[in-house]
């Protein structure tokens, strides 16, 4: 039987969770060192219902190094993105 994330902060929403073989939290197939999808419905979703708001890049960075961060913030920034 597949386990439903429950509604924390979405009521009676329940969440599937992700496929196997992709992240659990975005259910994304990235390398652990990598963030996670911001943009991914199922992340923001999941996140979402877990902190009672919308997640941030940084909240996608959160688990990397700083050498990781400081990557992503950089080449954000040059696609336009606001950290």
């Amino acid at each position: 039987m597949i386990k439903i994330i429950p509604g924390k902060h979405l009521g009676a929403f329940g969440l599937m969770p992700a496929a196997p073989g992709t992240c659990p939290e975005c259910a994304v197939d990235h390398p652990p060192e990598l963030p996670h999808n911001q943009q991914s419905l199922f992340f923001q979703y999941k996140f979402f219902n877990e902190h009672g708001r919308w997640p941030t890049w940084e909240d996608a960075m959160a688990h990397c190094s700083e050498e990781m961060k400081e990557f992503w913030r950089v080449e954000l920034r040059k696609r336009g993105v606001e950290i």
